[in-house]
């Protein structure tokens, strides 16, 4: 899209997260369960309006989603967080990391405009409404019947207040979602001010009088000057022209053609009823990391004082497996998070070492 658009893209990367988090997840993990172990659940809940929640309306996962794109900062080593405004707060965090964790280079946030959803009360476009914006794959079908059906107000409308039924519902993000007050939020005027007038020397032409700024062109609108179809009328013209070279691009290119028909293809397979769920878990058995029917037994949390109970209590636990292959798990990460050690690496690890020293030690045979 951004190739048939025009962007220059060669000094550009692109890269899969799950790919690099895969290659390299002995480093994004720990940097990760260090961030979490760095704030209360109280201030990663306020980052959470980045989905659309409200604080009490998360699942754990959701909770876990701005620790995970926190972690993409420093995982990444960004120097610039570019993103739009719904997520300021999750890349305050990021910052706010760095005086915890005593990184001197903090990460410069720049924060962008959101655009309005195409429906009246949408703060920003819905990922489950298809008809919430327009997008770059549309056709002029589309795009007409989107904008022709927008929500268009030429004067500021009271908002209802939500009710407790309702309140669930209710877009978390809606006191950050913009950089500047609107009282009027009408997506149409959104989309001409921060799409159409966006490059320099760019014009808008609404029934028969051509507009070189956005300012004029929403004060005939509210004056009544322009009607609603006009307008209207006017922004799908833009918009068409807008897309008219990524349309050329995804009809001529072949290859271009084929990554078309597999993402519309992605968005009815999201849209069809789920299937059956496969449980994905780590099978350390078929990965040949232990062998089949261990005995298992975890290691203690570390801490500054080993003692030599803890090697005896192991070695009970061990010998209970009696013929079976014994495995001894050392749960260094969950130290890290549990602080113990004040989740210095260096110290866990000499803890695991004098461990494991001691078993051998007093029982040869066993370790």
């Amino acid at each position: 899209v951004w190739k048939a658009a025009g962007m220059d893209l060669s000094n550009v990367v692109f890269k899969w997260a799950s790919e690099e988090i895969t290659n390299r997840a002995d480093t994004y993990w720990p940097t990760m369960l260090d961030v979490a172990r760095r704030f209360n659940v109280t201030r990663i809940k306020k980052c959470c309006q980045i989905m659309g929640r409200l604080e009490g309306n998360l699942s754990s996962a959701q909770v876990l989603y701005p620790l995970m794109q926190c972690t993409d900062v420093f995982f990444l080593r960004a120097d610039i967080c570019q993103l739009g405004v719904d997520q300021r707060k999750v890349n305050m965090l990021a910052r706010e990391y760095c005086d915890a964790a005593n990184i001197k280079r903090k990460p410069v946030i720049l924060s962008h405009h959101m655009l309005y959803g195409l429906k009246a009360g949408q703060e920003k476009m819905s990922k489950s409404d298809p008809d919430s914006a327009v997008f770059m794959e549309d056709t002029v079908e589309d795009v007409d019947r989107k904008i022709m059906a927008a929500y268009c107000p030429s004067k500021v409308e009271e908002e209802e207040s939500a009710t407790d039924a309702t309140a669930a519902d209710v877009d978390a993000g809606k006191e950050s979602m913009h950089l500047k007050e609107d009282k009027l939020k009408n997506p149409c005027l959104d989309y001409i001010d921060n799409i159409i007038f966006s490059p320099p020397g760019a014009t808008f032409l609404a029934g028969e009088t051509t507009y070189t700024d956005y300012a004029s062109v929403r004060a005939d609108f509210l004056s009544g000057k322009i009607t609603e179809e006009q307008l209207k009328r006017g922004l799908i013209d833009a918009l068409n022209q807008l897309l008219d070279p990524v349309r050329t691009h995804f009809t001529t290119d072949e290859n271009a053609k084929s990554l078309l028909e597999q993402v519309r293809q992605f968005k009815k397979e999201s849209l069809a009823p789920p299937a059956d769920k496969q449980i994905r878990r780590l099978d350390l058995v078929k990965l040949e990391k232990v062998q089949a029917d261990s005995h298992l037994v975890f290691g203690p949390l570390p801490s500054a004082t080993p003692t030599l109970q803890q090697a005896v209590d192991i070695i009970v636990q061990l010998r209970t497996g009696g013929d079976k292959p014994a495995v001894l798990y050392l749960p260094d990460w969950t130290a890290r998070v549990c602080s113990a050690c004040d989740a210095d690496v260096k110290a866990i690890a000499a803890f695991y070492q004098v461990l494991l020293t001691s078993l051998t030690a007093l029982d040869p045979t066993l370790m």
